[in-house]
């Protein structure tokens, strides 16, 4: 203990003498007294005081209450910000004699003990996942029983910044999984408005939105920073035991008040309202009954006839779906014709709003309805009888349902075999049965089914089993009918991802991926070919003439082009994987300086 503190001291740092149970050893106060060789003659731990009086030294301990420190300690370091500021002046980390961590640093702020993340314990109490020691406070450290040097030098602790200091305490507050019990206000008892928009599939969504809206920016799938501010953490937004919180802990996050939890109805109240609950929760819509119908076990012999109906036999030969849309690409004097939609499948056409994604249909729908003519870009490939084209409009007025369908019609020059229903005045399950009873009632004769608007069929674009119910149900129906459906989604206004769980789940059921973006310095609208199950056919380009038609014009060529759905899918996923947050953070205790 007298050579570790001789160490210690030589690098600026006050010491004291303390007990294995890591209390003050010395009768005197150790506060007030600064301790010499002698005072730790047969000591057996030994304390660091943090603050002035050892630089600016501060300390953030990581306790081991429920056995994850180790977890916890990853979560803070590999967060981008902290990850920099680690790397950059190696903080030294120690390993405490119960499992927890020690990460050191020195600052010319420097604030008494505070408890930054906190977690309920089982016995419902509050215990510190992140607290730190600084002015007024110490630790115990190595050489004491048990404590070990984790990460770098542990007598080289650098000084940092007061900006760098408190990108790390919001970094850490952002982990905090424990509030104090929050004021719920009288529209959010049990089943009340605001409680049942707390518990919607759908809220997530709606409360980033408005948080976006408002000028707070999303730095990650939890922490948000404040309006105004252009760097840091200013809240989180997490789920805290089912229940969705906004933890808001800088001051100028007005009107959320500091190191305060928010319901999603007080944050719609608040911001959308200015706090006038009473009328965010007249305005919130009355819930929808939602009958489901499960169908009973499964029977063994059922199962039986399954699965001989559905047994993949090679010595039977399968003719390749029949192909009703494909797109003629031209490579100097060839023309190459690549199939576009086939009976059988599905496609999506997704794009940020106002991309004319509609017009895209509408020239598509078009050609269909046409004589079959092989001189054009897209090809009429329908033969015989089954030539009907059914389109649901489910988001558009009366009025723009009708023009959209007088646009086909002069586009085609035909009334002929065309089918077109406006939906939007249904609820999503109804929307659902409206298109099956349809189908049923024209699906022998149909060869392409138009859903503009598919995530009105759902109840909620996040929930993951509303995905499945819509993606399935598309599968479903295209087999049973055998036709091509067409559906229309929305795209991200932050990425290149058609909008939630729904569009995700669509997407990678697709037969081929068609995505509409506004042509950089120009009116034309560029559309490109994201996936196939087929040859992806080239870009191609269409505008809108004087009397409101679409038409296809040239493209120019890029040799830089924008990856398609799956290269920037396949791009993200090898970045995340080559980031190895063992390598970068080796957990392995380094040799003893003394």
């Amino acid at each position: 203990m007298i050579e570790a503190y001789r160490k210690y001291k030589h690098f600026g740092l006050e010491c004291l003498p303390c007990k294995e149970n890591k209390s003050p050893a010395s009768p005197k106060s150790w506060t007030e007294t600064t301790f010499t060789e002698i005072d730790f003659k047969n000591q057996v731990a030994i304390g660091v005081k943090c603050g002035i009086i050892s630089g600016g030294l501060e300390c953030f301990d990581f306790d081991n209450h429920f056995n994850d420190a180790l977890t916890v300690l990853t979560a803070f370091i590999t967060q981008p910000d902290v990850k920099t500021i680690y790397d950059k002046y190696k903080l030294p980390i120690e390993k405490t004699q119960r499992g927890g961590y020690h990460l050191l640093f020195r600052c010319k702020k420097n604030d008494g003990n505070k408890k930054l993340a906190q977690r309920l314990n089982k016995e419902n109490k509050p215990e510190a996942l992140i607290e730190t020691r600084g002015e007024g406070g110490y630790f115990c450290a190595y050489p004491s029983p048990n404590y070990t040097i984790f990460r770098n030098d542990i007598f080289t602790i650098a000084e940092i910044s007061i900006i760098e200091r408190a990108i790390l305490i919001d970094n850490a507050i952002a982990l905090n999984e424990y509030f104090k019990a929050f004021t719920v206000t009288e529209y959010e008892g049990t089943e009340r408005p605001g409680d049942l928009f707390n518990k919607s599939n759908n809220t997530e969504y709606e409360i980033k939105s408005i948080l976006r809206s408002n000028g707070w920016v999303e730095l990650d799938a939890k922490k948000w920073r404040r309006p105004g501010k252009s760097d840091g953490i200013s809240a989180s937004l997490d789920y805290i035991n089912s229940q969705l919180l906004f933890y808001c802990f800088t001051s100028s996050g007005s009107p959320f008040e500091p190191m305060k939890a928010y319901t999603p109805f007080q944050i719609k109240g608040l911001l959308e309202y200015n706090g006038d609950f009473k009328a965010c929760a007249t305005a919130l819509p009355k819930p929808e009954k939602i009958t489901i119908i499960s169908k009973e076990k499964l029977s063994e012999s059922e199962i039986d006839k399954i699965l001989s109906i559905n047994k993949i036999d090679t010595n039977k030969n399968i003719d390749r779906p029949p192909i009703i849309l494909s797109i003629k690409d031209n490579y100097g004097t060839q023309s190459r014709f690549k199939r576009v939609f086939t009976l059988g499948n599905f496609s999506v056409i997704f794009g940020k709003a106002k991309t004319k994604k509609t017009f895209l249909i509408s020239l598509i729908v078009s050609i269909l309805l046409k004589i079959r003519d092989m001189s054009g870009k897209l090809i009429n490939e329908i033969e015989g009888n089954k030539n009907k084209i059914l389109w649901f409009d489910t988001e558009q007025g009366e009025y723009d349902s009708w023009n959209v369908i007088k646009r086909v019609e002069r586009l085609s020059g035909t009334k002929e075999n065309l089918l077109a229903f406006n939906l939007r005045s249904f609820t999503p399950i109804e929307r659902c049965q409206i298109i099956e009873y349809a189908l049923s009632k024209y699906g022998n004769e149909t060869a392409l089914c138009i859903i503009d608007g598919i995530a009105d069929l759902s109840n909620a674009i996040n929930d993951e089993l509303e995905a499945t119910r819509i993606s399935s149900m598309m599968l479903r129906l295209t087999k049973e009918y055998n036709i091509h459906c067409c559906i229309v989604i929305h795209q991200n206004k932050n990425d290149n991802f058609a909008t939630g769980h729904l569009g995700s789940s669509l997407m990678k059921k697709a037969e081929i991926l068609i995505s509409t973006n506004k042509v950089a310095g120009g009116y034309d609208t560029e559309v490109v070919c994201d996936m196939s199950r087929g040859e992806g056919f080239e870009p191609f380009a269409f505008g809108i003439d004087n009397e409101g038609l679409p038409f296809i014009t040239e493209l120019e060529k890029k040799e830089n082009t924008v990856p398609n759905y799956y290269e920037r899918e396949s791009l993200e996923i090898n970045i995340s994987n080559s980031i190895d947050k063992n390598e970068e953070f080796d957990f392995t205790p380094i040799k003893s300086p003394f």
